[in-house]
């Protein structure tokens, strides 16, 4: 049989291809059975899929960390919107297989808002809570705190506890609240902290905590996004934890990811010790660092999305950084892509690739083979492509995921008409679809987007306005659970 060519279009073939087409087309015909057969029964029954494309992707192991990849399905819909969804999973080998200590010497850098806001209950949370690391230290770790307000201070320098222990302690119990938010000066006095101890071996983790808006220093985004890159080209990550109600959730998200750590949304500070040491123990178990995804696509085809993950350009590659990754963890991220409107037969997406350092070498790896997919003319037909478990997964976990995301971005701008326009679409474009595919999970789902999109059709009408604390939640949620495995 003819080999099918990913560079190809479908078109009229000359007479002397015509019984390889059609050999062709009763192998992918057979590959389809079984999908079609667990369509709901009005899906007619004469649609044969254009294609049997590879839904599953992978790469060759090199080191501990392994890379896969699975579409959500094979079709596209020719001339509507041309979006493709495909997942990936980056993974670390479980502890008695990672090839590299499970317990990694540590460098941990505290990073602490003291200003005149976290009077009361809040330091009183954040001084148990950095107390409790101190107390947690081994011989082999080290561990810093910065306290800023007006001016940042190093309470304790970057060090091993030895017989300091008891002086750390007491340097914990004298922060007191006073004066206003220099953000940027936290930032800069941990982040020269850590660079300027790098050491082989050794697993660095700044954890930025805040309960308010930057107002002194360099307060701008742009300035503050670029000190939190700091840590990851140096291959290292820098987390931000959110108190209470008047944080910028917007910045500290973007802090943590341009710091490829983790973002934390707190209504008290009552939970900032479980969050501190969830922070600690995942960099104690880190297996890779400089994670790198890679993404050279096709003639025609743009990277829309990776989970929020900010995308870079770097000529012809789209890249982003999740994070590290540490023993046994496995992070999905849904890489949403779209081909050309007018395009026509099968479409190769492009390359796909990891980059990561474990045990002082780099490794990279990519997928055996180009994903590909095929522009259709009928919908049946994208149905029959797809797959329902991992369709399923896509718009439960991902798509919803960063709906949320953008909807608490408009609710904080006032933009709540906006928000409630963006859901409508979604329920239109999602239960269009389940119209066929009629998965209960997804009828759920969408139960919980309408119950949404009344709460803020009320928001938005004035009736009962959305509370700070409701949006900030909404954006965490959108976060924590839009990208599975990011945490420990």
């Amino acid at each position: 049989m003819t080999p099918l060519d990913p560079t190809r279009t479908i078109r009229r073939r000359p007479a002397p291809l015509r019984l390889a087409a059609v050999l062709l087309a009763l192998t992918m015909a057979a590959g389809a059975a079984a999908r079609l057969s667990e369509l709901p029964a009005d899906t007619p029954r004469d649609v044969t899929p254009v294609g049997d494309l590879p839904r599953t992707f992978r790469a060759d192991a090199a080191g501990p960390v392994h890379f896969r990849g699975a579409l959500d399905g094979t079709a596209v819909l020719a001339g509507e919107d041309g979006l493709v969804r495909m997942e990936l999973a980056i993974g670390a080998a479980a502890p008695a297989l990672a090839g590299a200590p499970v317990r990694v010497p540590t460098d941990l850098v505290i990073v602490l808002d003291r200003s005149g806001s976290m009077m009361g209950d809040k330091i009183l949370h954040a001084r148990a809570a950095v107390r409790a690391l101190v107390e947690g230290l081994d011989a082999v770790d080290r561990f810093a705190l910065v306290a800023y307000s007006d001016v940042a201070v190093p309470l304790i320098p970057l060090s091993a506890p030895g017989g300091a222990r008891a002086r750390w302690l007491a340097a914990v119990e004298s922060i007191t609240p006073d004066g206003g938010t220099n953000l940027s000066s936290g930032l800069d006095l941990a982040l020269a902290m850590v660079d300027g101890a790098r050491s082989e071996g050794r697993s660095p983790r700044v954890v930025l905590i805040s309960d308010g808006l930057a107002n002194q220093g360099d307060a701008s985004r742009e300035g503050l996004v670029a000190r939190a890159a700091r840590a990851a080209y140096g291959e290292y990550a820098l987390s931000t934890i959110g108190v209470g109600t008047d944080f910028d959730e917007g910045l500290m998200a973007a802090l943590a990811d341009a710091g490829t750590g983790n973002f934390h949304f707190l209504a008290g500070a009552e939970g900032l010790a479980t969050i501190l040491a969830a922070e600690f123990a995942t960099a104690r178990e880190t297996v890779a660092t400089g994670v790198r995804v890679a993404i050279e696509p096709a003639a025609g085809v743009v990277v829309v999305d990776a989970a929020g993950y900010p995308l870079a350009s770097e000529g012809a590659l789209v890249t982003f950084r999740p994070g590290s990754l540490f023993a046994g963890q496995e992070r999905r991220i849904q890489v949403t892509l779209r081909v050309p409107r007018d395009a026509e037969g099968v479409l190769p997406l492009g390359t796909f690739s990891v980059g990561y350092a474990a045990g002082g070498e780099r490794h990279r790896l990519a997928f055996e083979e180009t994903p590909r997919v095929m522009a259709v003319a009928d919908e049946a037909h994208v149905v029959a492509a797809l797959d329902r478990e991992s369709w399923e997964q896509s718009v439960i976990v991902h798509q919803y995921n960063a709906l949320r995301r953008s909807v608490a971005t408009a609710v904080r701008d006032g933009r709540e008409e906006d928000a409630v326009a963006e859901i409508q679409r979604y329920r239109g474009d999602v239960a269009k679809r389940n119209e066929q595919v009629a998965s209960p999970d997804v009828t759920r789902q969408l139960a919980e987007a309408a119950k949404l999109e009344s709460r803020l059709l009320d928001a938005a009408s004035g009736a009962a306005p959305m509370a700070p604390l409701e949006a900030k939640r909404l954006r965490a949620l959108g976060y924590a659970e839009g990208r599975p495995g990011s945490r420990k």
